[in-house]
């Protein structure tokens, strides 16, 4: 009876522990942002031309965990570039388009099961100079520009944080600057999604055949933590069970 009796402990304890290892965190955080620029003069043409010092465009993606794995990468071009990052738990791309004057960064954090956390950010960087050729004094100039920012965030009760930043920025040298930021951050077991379709338009009046500079940031930057514990109720379930085990053992050995 004895032998029974440590059997069924075993196997009552074995469950327990069973059910306590499969409580696992999860933490996600998505961020994506695009930008497409349009700058019209009403009349005239623009012209660009590559500052002295600059590769034109940048593209950056960064990601790393806590376990110390680290990933980056950048790329310069004269019309696209392109970046990739990659470490397990994260992730980021960028893509800057000169040509297009179309902009994207992405980053993700995906963290299940670990005592870690893990950021990744995507980046993107257009230096230009330019100038409006075809007539003299005063031109009117209209830049726009279309936002998408999208932005997701999900955490169960054992995680820490999870956030999700976007930055969007255009200036035109000493003339005016255009900027739109986005910051989201949600505690354990929450979540929060955020999705933004803007166009900003603004008409700024310039000299012809004068030079600016135009400089356009696009950056996505994700983050979470967790820690691998057992849920609440399966502590007190553990702790209660093994009390309950030992109470039956003694039982079962006083009656022998």
């Amino acid at each position: 009876m004895r032998r029974n009796s440590i059997g069924i402990c075993v196997l009552l304890l074995g469950l327990l522990l069973g059910t306590a290892s499969s409580a696992r965190a999860d933490a996600l955080a998505i961020t994506s942002v695009s930008v497409n620029v349009q700058i019209v003069p009403t009349s005239g043409t623009i012209v660009f031309s590559l500052p002295e010092f600059s590769p034109g465009t940048t593209a950056f993606a960064f990601a790393e965990n806590g376990f110390g794995d680290e990933s980056r990468d950048e790329s310069e071009s004269l019309t696209r570039s392109e970046a990739s990052a990659n470490v397990t738990f994260a992730s980021a791309t960028a893509v800057s388009d000169f040509t297009n004057l179309s902009f994207n960064a992405n980053s993700n954090v995906m963290l299940s099961g670990c005592l870690c956390s893990a950021e990744s950010v995507g980046q993107t960087f257009l230096l230009e100079n330019f100038m409006i050729a075809g007539g003299t004094g005063l031109v009117n100039v209209n830049f726009s520009a279309l936002l998408l920012t999208m932005q997701t965030l999900i955490t169960d009760q054992s995680s820490l944080f999870a956030a999700s930043t976007t930055l969007i920025g255009l200036h035109v040298s000493d003339v005016r600057s255009f900027s739109f930021d986005d910051n989201l951050r949600i505690g354990p077991d929450d979540a929060a999604a955020a999705e933004i379709e803007r166009r900003i338009s603004e008409i700024l009046t310039l000299e012809f055949n004068k030079e600016y500079s135009l400089l356009i940031i696009v950056s996505g930057n994700s983050r979470a933590a967790q820690n691998e514990i057992p849920e609440p109720a399966t502590v007190v379930l553990l702790v209660s069970g093994l009390g309950f085990m030992t109470g039956f053992v003694r039982k079962r050995m006083a009656k022998q």
